[in-house]
């Protein structure tokens, strides 16, 4: 069996000087690319459209929405460890809402480059549990039973808070740490049935 020798640096030929150069090079692009993927991943934007309710009954009713996932990037896909949404009807109130997330969370697919996927989301609000009446503060005055100050809500001006952990790789198998992403969808009108869609910041 042939056994290929490298000559010592001093007795190289032009050809493994060229050789060397070119493999040198590679490598430098590779480590180049792999750090300049890892500090600066791709961008992925987020949107709502469809804004709607439903009443199930007198005390219950289903506010649903589109999330719209753009991952514009041409050369970086998407993997998501966590997707998830709230509904905020005013400064200090939100209910939780459940993301539809289909095969963006199933653990091994991805959201190619250049792709945009709709995923549908619905947040459930109960009137009663909004409206419960606590048990009084000592000396407060108040009677066992008082309702408290009811505020309206503003169902036409709600803002959907959107929050992700994600990674990217690249189409060269580079992949980047983990990043937390947050995403502010404001104003949402869910009385309009407007199919204008609404961007996230």
């Amino acid at each position: 069996m042939a056994i290929f020798h490298i000559p010592p640096p001093r007795k190289w030929s032009h050809k493994h000087i060229i050789l060397v150069t070119l493999v040198g090079s590679l490598v430098f692009i590779a480590i180049t690319a792999a750090i300049a993927i890892s500090l600066s991943p791709a961008h992925i934007f987020f949107s709502i459209k469809d804004p709607t309710f439903a009443k199930a009954d007198e005390d219950t009713k289903f506010y649903n929405f589109t999330l719209v996932v753009n991952n514009s990037s041409p050369g970086m896909e998407v993997h998501y460890g966590a997707l998830s949404a709230e509904l905020w009807y005013s400064d200090k109130a939100w209910v939780p809402a459940k993301v539809d997330g289909g095969a963006l969370l199933d653990g091994t697919s991805c959201q190619p480059p250049r792709n945009v996927t709709s995923i549908a989301v619905s947040a459930e609000y109960w009137q009663s549990e909004q409206t419960s009446t606590p048990p009084p503060l000592p000396g407060s005055g108040e009677k066992p039973g008082t309702p408290p100050p009811s505020a309206p809500v503003e169902w036409s001006n709600c803002t959907v808070l959107v929050t992700a952990s994600v990674w990217f790789k690249s189409r060269w198998w580079i992949s980047t740490r983990w990043y937390d992403v947050r995403a502010n969808c404001t104003p949402v009108n869910f009385g309009s049935r407007s199919t204008s869609p609404v961007s996230c910041e």
